[in-house]
């Protein structure tokens, strides 16, 4: 019997995000989703488990990009106390 995972065990296995994923899937680079009902999308569990050995194998070894911290701080500023 074939396995099959839902979106909810999906991201559990693979550290991704679903927006990631599905970029990747859009791409052309992880396993194509099906449907088991009109709603239902589900994933193949063979095919995922073999995309990330391949990921594992032929990934990059380390880090390509570093963003450095931001020099200032982002967001609103404090208030100040009244004098």
């Amino acid at each position: 019997m074939k396995q099959a995972y839902g979106k909810k065990k999906l991201v559990e296995v693979v550290p991704l995000s679903i927006a990631t994923i599905e970029q990747l899937e859009r791409n052309g680079d992880f396993p194509k989703r099906f449907y088991i009902t009109d709603r239902r999308a589900a994933w193949n569990a063979d095919e995922v488990e073999a995309w990330l050995d391949e990921r594992q194998a032929n990934g990059p070894k380390t880090l390509q990009t570093f963003i450095p911290p931001s020099p200032k701080k982002r967001g609103r500023p404090p208030k100040h106390a009244p004098a």
